[in-house]
């Protein structure tokens, strides 16, 4: 199922309708084009797509005679019952398909389970430093990251705070809606860490009641804007995440000591329970620590693959000869890592 709303609460009932139903979501940003729109409803075989009347025009025509607006719809949907419906969802059945550009242009869908996403949940909800925090809801539905803000926070009885579209832009203003919301923890890249670091040292507001900073989707630096911030913050730490959105997060370093002490370039960390990483030469044989090569992934978070891409899928997703379990498989990242010791 198709979900094409701005940032609401709207859009997150819907996503948790839509998985309620039994079925898969499907993220598609009102920004897109209506050319990509259309490929993703196309490839995704979307049967419907939520949306409102006022966000109905952004699709292509095909994918409009599939919509479903929930605000023209509003007097029907409150008829209907508000018990939770009889669905039993398997463990390997698909959570969401989300869309990443690729090197060839067309964008490929990467399909999640349920198993791979509860894996990632339940260390975030037992490694978090609050697990119920306070949590802004910052990244786009379209990255994988908004799982994880939405759903770790959810599961732990936690609040999700969702703050108007336009503050993502006005860095200042964000600030001062996370103190006024007293935000506890956060998740953003690298580069929205060093906006808000940057605006705090030119005189924003200190938002003193984070407890939890953590960081993915790119190198984490940690810059002298980056210190100050944290010098701020003396009860908050930074947690340096990684993974690609063909397994969501799979391994994590909190950083420790006075934030003056931590390295220009942390690294990625160790895996999550039920994950392995393994880095590998051109040979496929496994290197020396110290020694560079390329990162493969394997365990529970591993996607099912690139949705109707099985020439793709058999590329990246390769039988792991180092598992003692049949069929088990590694994700070839294409990043470049060397064991530290």
């Amino acid at each position: 199922v198709g979900l094409c709303m701005e940032r609401s609460l709207e859009q997150l009932v819907g996503v948790l309708g839509i998985l309620k139903a039994g079925a898969a979501y499907v993220p598609l940003d009102t920004k897109y084009p209506a050319e990509r729109l259309g490929y993703m409803v196309e490839d995704a075989k979307v049967v419907r797509v939520l949306t409102r009347a006022s966000q109905r025009a952004v699709l292509p025509e095909r994918a409009r005679a599939l919509a479903l607006c929930v605000d023209e719809e509003a007097g029907e949907i409150g008829r209907r019952p508000d018990m939770a419906p009889p669905r039993a969802v398997p463990p390997g059945g698909t959570c969401y398909v989300v869309y990443t550009s690729g090197s060839t242009g067309k964008p490929k869908g990467v399909a999640l389970s349920h198993a791979a996403l509860c894996n990632l949940l339940l260390w975030q909800r037992a490694h978090s430093v609050k697990a119920e925090a306070v949590t802004l809801q910052f990244a786009s539905l379209s990255f994988d990251v908004s799982f994880q803000e939405i759903f770790s926070t959810w599961s732990a009885g936690g609040a999700l705070v969702v703050p108007p579209a336009a503050l993502r832009q006005d860095v200042p203003a964000l600030l001062d809606f996370m103190v006024s919301h007293q935000v506890e923890r956060l998740f953003l890249p690298f580069v929205a860490l060093q906006a808000l670091a940057d605006a705090v040292a030119h005189g924003a507001s200190v938002p003193t009641s984070l407890r939890e900073v953590v960081t993915a989707g790119e190198q984490l630096q940690v810059t002298p804007a980056v210190v100050a911030f944290f010098e701020k913050l003396p009860g908050c730490v930074l947690e340096n995440q990684y993974g690609p959105s063909e397994t969501h997060v799979v391994s994590a370093h909190r950083l420790k000591g006075p934030p003056g002490s931590w390295p220009r370039l942390p690294p990625i960390g160790v895996p999550l329970p039920d994950t392995k990483l393994l880095v590998l030469d051109g040979q496929g044989r496994l290197c020396p620590i110290g020694v560079a090569g390329e990162l493969y992934i394997g365990g529970a978070q591993l996607a099912q693959g690139y949705h109707e891409r099985a020439e793709l899928t058999a590329k990246r997703f390769v039988p792991d000869g180092y598992a003692r379990e049949a069929g088990a498989r590694l994700y070839r990242t294409g990043d470049r890592a060397r064991w530290r010791g």
